[in-house]
């Protein structure tokens, strides 16, 4: 009996594919292609190639009934927001014999609402970023006025499904009333009223949790060192911290108003002001930087399987700290953009993404606890794959400025991909 593991694109697929192949498990790679980064493992036992969910959501929907129908699988993990948004509806279609180890589609959505997340968090006193609230009487040109810059416009939700596609909405930035009005229009034209915080500065900071049957099964604490794009964005370089148990449990507790089950990362960054670490979103599946945990000791795919098929599992709670993972690639993103992109560095980004501090990073040596994510000897195929790929976008890069801030739609016809 096997797992499906959607999005074979994923950093965080290919790690759970060497999580679980390691241990012996049988592990299925899907993906919208043929090939793709975590179907190139060595501990990836079959692959399958579905319709794109993107392009074709509801396509995608009938193959994973009529796959888990087949009688070859215990466990079903969608990775992305896209996949997990799709697949929550189909739990009660699910032969009794599949599990899927995610909250209910309530809890989901819940949890990628980033304006009920707020609230929920700010009645049990988790600090959260100042909110601007816009009453539906007041002008959009009177409520930028009174706002203190710089301010962030986040969609209320990463991604909606419409139905004439997915809209993917991008966190903007606004130095002044005229990019705000100019942002909160073309997000508000999605339908939704966007949520305007402040902007903070400092140090990003995860907590990664378990939540199973109402219980806390496992944690772990990281900080984020680079991110691409410098000014927020996927981590590149990052490190273990010893469990923070007062973190944690406030973590713990916002999952547990919510009413999530399974795996999530609750994510905040450290105020330089004042050193508080202010909420800033939930990400309600496995994480980007997964990795990283399994490195550092915590095997969240394994312990998850075990709890998904019945077993009896201890809770887990220690690890290595000071463990980094860098993930080479995004390293090397994260140079050329601070190199190529000097006015949304300067306007955007941490004082300290300067040319010469980021060329410093990607030169200097790992530490011996640090540990390249993608590439590994004992399974080198993913690295070699994930390098051809970069190498031939980074051809096409020059002609290509950095992708526009609007919400991208997908039409859901079309060919898989």
């Amino acid at each position: 009996m096997a797992v499906l593991v959607t999005d074979g694109d994923q950093r965080a697929t290919l790690a759970v594919v060497r999580s679980l192949g390691r241990a012996g498990i049988r592990v299925v790679v899907g993906h919208s292609a043929a090939q793709s980064l975590a179907g190139s493992s060595r501990y990836c036992a079959r692959r399958v190639c579905y319709p794109s969910p993107w392009e074709r959501p509801h396509e995608f929907q009938q193959f994973l009934q009529h796959e888990m129908h087949s009688g070859d699988y215990r466990v079903l993990l969608p990775m992305t927001d896209v996949t997990t948004l799709l697949t929550a509806p189909l739990r009660a279609q699910l032969p009794a014999s599949v599990c899927l180890p995610m909250g209910e589609e309530a809890s989901l959505r819940r949890a990628q609402d980033k304006a009920e997340v707020v609230q929920i968090a700010e009645r049990l006193g988790i600090a959260v970023p100042a909110s601007f609230d816009r009453p539906p009487e007041e002008s959009l040109e009177a409520f930028a006025a009174r706002l203190p810059y710089p301010v962030v416009i986040k969609p209320r939700f990463s991604r909606m499904l419409r139905n004439d596609g997915w809209i993917s909405g991008s966190v903007r930035y606004a130095q002044t009333a005229e990019e705000l009005q100019r942002s909160y229009a073309e997000v508000a034209a999605q339908g939704v009223a966007p949520l305007v915080q402040e902007k903070i500065e400092g140090e990003g900071r995860g907590v990664f949790l378990l939540v199973w049957s109402q219980q806390l099964q496992a944690a772990f604490c990281h900080r984020r060192l680079l991110e691409k794009p410098p000014w927020g964005g996927a981590s590149v370089l990052r490190e273990s911290l010893p469990l923070d148990e007062s973190l944690v449990e406030q973590s713990f507790a916002l999952l547990r108003a919510i009413g999530w089950n399974g795996p999530a990362m609750v994510e905040y960054k450290q105020d330089r002001r004042d050193g508080k670490l202010k909420l800033m979103e939930i990400n309600a599946r496995f994480w980007g930087s997964l990795q990283l945990a399994i490195d550092a000791g915590l095997d969240f795919p394994l312990l998850l399987y075990r709890l998904a098929l019945g077993e009896r599992v201890a809770a887990q709670f220690h690890y290595r700290p000071w463990v980094r993972s860098r993930w080479r690639l995004g390293e090397l993103d994260y140079l050329l953009a601070v190199f190529r992109h000097q006015e949304q560095v300067r306007r955007l980004a941490p004082a300290e993404a300067s040319r010469w501090r980021a060329l410093g990073h990607f030169l200097k040596p790992g530490t011996p606890n640090t540990r390249s994510e993608v590439l590994r000897w004992d399974d080198p195929a993913p690295g070699w794959f994930e390098l051809k790929l970069y190498l031939r976008d980074l051809l096409r890069r020059p002609a290509r400025a950095l992708p526009a801030a609007k919400p991208k739609v997908l039409a859901t016809g079309g060919s898989s991909r």
